[in-house]
């Protein structure tokens, strides 16, 4: 097993998309193509930080967020580690949002405006 499972994650910093949502669309959409199997334990958030060159914060940030979309578990001292998607929905959705969030940072849309989007969104696929 790769010693790294995150060793091809980067940080553009050319990119206007913040560097916690650049990685944590690299992770989700690792999940999603079956690049990172459930079960595999991600590195420590001070060894992401380092990896990656970010604030410790900043990657604690990052799977804060994949764990509040369930795409991983944070088992305390055991780690993060992939979560078995057996909703793959939920994994192609928040996916697609962290697309969306990036694209509307990147045209400097506001969150506000952006959700806004989203409600009319839905709105519109009732019928």
């Amino acid at each position: 097993m790769d010693s790294n499972p995150l060793a091809f994650v980067t940080v553009d910093s050319t990119d206007k998309t913040p560097p916690y949502q650049q990685v944590r669309q690299q992770i989700l959409a690792a999940i999603s193509k079956g690049r990172l199997k459930a079960g595999t334990k991600l590195p420590s958030v001070r060894a992401l930080a380092e990896q990656l060159g970010l604030a410790v914060n900043t990657a604690a940030k990052v799977y804060k967020e994949l764990e509040a979309s369930g795409a991983v578990v944070t088992r305390g001292r055991h780690g993060t580690i992939v979560q078995a998607t057996g909703d793959e929905g939920s994994v192609a959705v928040a996916d697609a949002a962290s697309e969306f969030a990036a694209v509307a940072t990147r045209w400097g849309i506001s969150e506000k405006a952006a959700v806004g989007y989203v409600r009319a969104a839905f709105s519109s696929q009732v019928g």
